[in-house]
């Protein structure tokens, strides 16, 4: 038994030397940013990021997935005192005769244009996978990704790209990622209580990260 403790506290040890445990995030600002001011921003709907020809991916995304994320930037950046415009009217559509679908930064300056705002915020969801089982013990874990781009809309520059994606994990799996578990409570998330962590941990790498949430 005296044994089993230590290794135990060994462990946690190693674990408190980890850090904040896994980084599910990656997170670009370029130089230009400087330049632009972020204190407006039109926001566009989230959508599911279509499957390229022959992916294969880890995960499905749940009914209502993009309208949560969405949801959970409005709320953050509302509470850094940015002001938000939302897009609530249609895509725009492609003119002169064109098929293909636009691009995100076509989408950005036609919207952007429309609501008045040189930036715009927009992003797309290519996993959201609800927990099986209980905030207790699960079957599956939670799983989430998301892609989120700031876009000047009248130059066309992109001032912040941030990818998140996380599969929830048990210490057992991961230790690194102790701090992590017990910060969210020891518990199992939600698809919804995961992307609201993920946000809240992109929003610490914005633009907005210096900006005090009330």
């Amino acid at each position: 038994m005296p044994i089993k403790r230590t290794g135990f506290i060994l462990l946690l040890i190693l674990a408190a030397g980890t850090g904040c445990g896994p980084k599910y995030i990656e997170s670009s600002l370029p130089h230009e940013l400087e330049k632009h001011s972020v204190q407006e921003v039109g926001l566009i709907p989230f959508v599911v990021e279509p499957k390229t020809t022959g992916e294969i991916r880890s995960g499905t995304v749940g009914e209502g997935a993009s309208q949560i994320i969405t949801d959970q930037f409005y709320r953050r950046l509302t509470a850094r005192h940015i002001t938000v415009i939302r897009w609530e009217g249609p895509e725009p559509a492609p003119s002169g005769g064109e098929t293909e679908p636009l691009s995100d930064l076509q989408r950005a300056k036609q919207i952007g244009k429309l609501l008045n705002t040189s930036t715009v915020l927009l992003g797309s969801v290519t996993t959201f996978v609800e927990r099986e089982g209980t905030a207790l013990g699960i079957q599956r874990p939670a799983s989430v990704g998301f892609t989120v781009q700031l876009i000047h809309a009248e130059d066309g520059h992109l001032l912040w790209k941030a990818v998140y994606h996380e599969t929830q994990k048990s210490l057992m799996e991961d230790i690194s990622a102790f701090r992590l578990f017990f910060k969210r409570g020891s518990r199992w998330l939600t698809a919804a209580e995961l992307s609201e962590d993920g946000v809240e941990r992109l929003m610490a790498v914005s633009p907005w990260a210096k900006m005090k949430a009330d």
